[in-house]
């Protein structure tokens, strides 16, 4: 395909070299605006309302790397509360994954990536059930670490994910079982298999098969800051961080709080998914790279004994997280996190939370095939329509005294 041809069919009509010259000519706000966003995408940039200063942080060798958390590698863009920044993604295994890409070219990279890494383990967590378990990195591509001044251990970070602008293409896979055994029905599927799709922004969907088309709803499958400890660790399993949570409910114009653990935090986002069901089992969603992703930062200093575990918000729904290596454990963490949010933010008795929670919220299947499994439970603002309940149904989470 000629350069003409391909910048026609992604809509951007400029490569990311010359837009990235041009970034740094005319500045970060006004070439985001006008070229990187396309035009299908103003409305949603128009109801973003990016305000005060902004920052673009572009995916390359120097800003991003392979699946794993380190709390000692550098920033590569520092900012403060409330600003910013409009971040770009990569394809998985560094960006090699791009369409043509079989089984065995991935074999190849993700036994490269393990050898170059392989000294990177799970993050042994009680509170999940995690082990700690020589693993290699995973091979999701992260961007990051994004250091927030004001951010402290103890603090929430409130990350408002304003836009997400999808690429073009995206892939799907299941692991040869010889290579690697995951899955949620790896044994019955034994023959690994990649699949690429061709993905229209214009009505946000793909075609799985001759007659068969799937919406696209682009998330960020890894989302997360820096493990406490020191170390190297995968970004298979989601844990106390955030990380790989493959939550297909955090798209734009949701709002993610998670716990900081290091000063600066150290944001990182990648695995970028297009499609998901309420559970991935192959091992893949459609999976692929976003042209952006607009987060805006602000630490949060009043939330502790809110909050105490990566919680979300939605414009219906608040969504308390369960990660456990036992699914129903994980089901019970997300009931335990319900039910605290509720008595602390709407002052509900925990015996009467427990029979709303039971009565009124919905629980879904997160992932099956990150070790420790993901439920989260959705609670509807809805329910609370009294005159005392004014003010706490919003997108974000109160400002406390």
């Amino acid at each position: 395909m000629s350069d003409g041809k391909r910048k026609e069919r992604s809509g951007q009509g400029i490569d990311r070299r010359n837009f990235l010259k041009y970034a740094g000519a005319a500045g970060a706000a006004l070439a985001i605006s006008e070229i990187a966003l396309p035009k299908a995408h103003a409305a949603e940039a128009k109801k973003a309302k990016v305000t005060g200063k902004t920052h673009v942080l572009a995916c390359n060798e120097k800003t991003s790397h392979d699946g794993f958390w380190d709390n000692s590698r550098p920033p590569v863009l520092t900012i403060k509360s409330g600003e910013t920044v409009y971040i770009e993604t990569g394809t998985h295994l560094m960006s090699k994954m791009k369409p043509g890409s079989d089984i065995n070219d991935w074999m190849k990279w993700y036994k490269e990536a393990i050898a170059a890494a392989e000294e990177v383990y799970i993050f042994p967590d009680d509170f999940t059930g995690a082990k700690k378990i020589k693993k290699g990195a995973g091979h999701h591509h992260l961007t990051g670490p994004i250091y927030i001044e004001e951010a402290e251990p103890g603090d929430f970070l409130q990350v408002e994910i304003l836009d997400i602008v999808a690429g073009d293409y995206g892939f799907n896979l299941n692991p040869i079982t010889s290579f690697m055994k995951l899955g949620l029905l790896a044994e019955e599927y034994p023959d690994g298999k990649v699949r690429w799709y061709q993905v229209d922004r214009k009505d946000m969907s793909f075609e799985f098969q001759p007659g068969i088309k799937l919406p696209i709803r682009p998330f960020p499958g890894t989302i997360g800051v820096q493990i406490p400890e020191q170390g190297m660790w995968s970004n298979v399993p989601p844990g106390k961080h955030g990380g790989n949570l493959d939550n297909k409910d955090l798209v734009a114009g949701t709002v993610l709080y998670l716990p900081v653990h290091i000063k600066g935090a150290g944001f990182e986002t990648g695995d970028s998914h297009f499609a998901q069901g309420h559970g991935e089992i192959n091992l893949n969603a459609l999976e692929g790279f976003f042209k952006t992703i607009t987060c805006r930062f602000t630490v949060r200093k009043d939330l502790k004994g809110v909050l105490d575990w990566p919680f979300a918000s939605t414009p219906t729904h608040w969504v308390a997280m369960g990660m456990h290596t036992d699914a129903y454990k994980s089901a019970q963490m997300a009931a335990r996190q319900a039910i605290e949010f509720l008595h602390k933010h709407y002052g509900m008795d925990k015996l009467e939370a427990y029979a709303y929670v039971s009565m009124g919220v919905d629980f879904h299947v997160t992932q099956l095939v990150d070790y420790t499994i993901g439920i989260h439970a959705m609670i509807p603002k809805g329910s609370f329509v009294g005159k005392q309940y004014a003010g706490k149904n919003g997108l974000l989470i109160p400002k406390l005294a």
